[in-house]
C-alpha cells in the first residue's frame, strides 16, 4: 500500500505491519505498570501525610498525571487489540474496522489509509511515554524532597 492509498483491503505485508504495531502498543503495558507505581506512591504519601506542604503540589501533579496516563493506556490497549484483529483477519479490512467503530460512536466512518493509522498509533505511544516519564520524574522529586 502506498502512503496515499485509501483502499481498505489488507495484503500479507499490511497484516504483518498491523501485527508489529499491535505488539508495540502492547509493550506500553510495562510503562503503565511504572505509572501505576508512581500513582500509588503519590496516593500513599498523601494518605499518610508524608509530604510537606511544598511537596504536596508535586505529589498531586504525579497523581493527576497518573489519571492522564490511564486514559492513554486505555487507548493503547484498544488500538493494540484492533491492530491485532486486523493482523489475524478477525477484522477483514479497514472498511469493516471503520464500520465497527462508527457503530459504537467511536469514529466517523471516513476512510483513512493504514499508514495514517500507524502514524497515529506512534504518536499515541510517544505521548504515553512522555506522560510516564514526566510522572516518574515528578514522583521522584516528591520522594527526594520529602
Amino acid at each position: 500500500m502506498s502512503n496515499h492509498d485509501t483502499s481498505t483491503a489488507l495484503d500479507a505485508r499490511d497484516r504483518a505491519r498491523c501485527a508489529v504495531v499491535a505488539r508495540r502498543m502492547d509493550a506500553a503495558h510495562a510503562l503503565g505498570l511504572l505509572a501505576l507505581v508512581c500513582t500509588a506512591i503519590a496516593l500513599i504519601g498523601m494518605a499518610v501525610d508524608a509530604w510537606r506542604d511544598e511537596v504536596l503540589a508535586v505529589a498531586l501533579g504525579a497523581l493527576l498525571l497518573g489519571m492522564v496516563e490511564r486514559y492513554y493506556a486505555l487507548r493503547l490497549r484498544l488500538d493494540a487489540g484492533l491492530f491485532a484483529d486486523l493482523a489475524s483477519g478477525r477484522v477483514a479490512d479497514l472498511a469493516a474496522l471503520d464500520h465497527g467503530l462508527a457503530a459504537i460512536g467511536a469514529r466517523i466512518a471516513t476512510p483513512r489509509p493504514l499508514d495514517d493509522r500507524i502514524a497515529g498509533c506512534r504518536r499515541l505511544w510517544r505521548r504515553h511515554l512522555a506522560i510516564v516519564v514526566v510522572q516518574a520524574v515528578t514522583t521522584l522529586l516528591a520522594v527526594v524532597s520529602s
